[in-house]
């Protein structure tokens, strides 16, 4: 990908995971990436690498002054924030198409509600996923003590 973005000047391919849903979805939308230039700002997506992947997240924030500064970074469908150094970051999505219609991330006035509203969102997003997850293992434990569901050689090791 680094190097279709120094050759070509751009990236489109489809995005592959589900941390960007449901703005992106899973091998499904197209997206198109261009070389990060200066600054990012809030509500920027910004493409970076994570050892070995290469990860789209959106810019929640700024830290750090001068050579140390860098990037608060979280996905759309992810409660963790990340920092990220500014030399880190590759490129920043400029726009996506979803079921054939282009969405520019510069102009689009629905994008970047949905952008804003999304990071506003943030806090509530974190207790519901949290409390979703809390209910999944109750919903486990439960089958599983009532012999409806085998306990896995992992949770049994975790309890140990």
């Amino acid at each position: 990908m680094e190097d279709v973005l120094a050759s070509e000047g751009f990236y489109m391919g489809p995005p592959v995971g589900v941390s960007m849903w449901p703005m992106l979805r899973n091998r499904h939308d197209v997206m198109m990436v261009v070389p990060a230039e200066g600054e990012l700002h809030r509500y920027d997506v910004a493409l970076y690498r994570r050892g070995e992947k290469y990860v789209l997240h959106r810019v929640v924030g700024h830290y750090g002054k001068g050579p140390k500064k860098g990037y608060v970074i979280c996905g759309d469908n992810c409660v963790m924030l990340e920092y990220i150094p500014r030399e880190d970051v590759l490129g920043v999505l400029r726009g996506f198409y979803r079921d054939g219609r282009h969405i520019d991330c510069e102009t689009s006035r629905g994008y970047h509600l949905y952008s804003k509203l999304w990071v506003a969102l943030f806090p509530a997003r974190k207790v519901c996923k949290g409390a979703n997850a809390a209910v999944r293992r109750a919903g486990k434990r439960v089958l599983a003590a009532c012999g409806l569901r085998k306990r896995d050689a992992a949770s049994e090791a975790g309890r140990k």
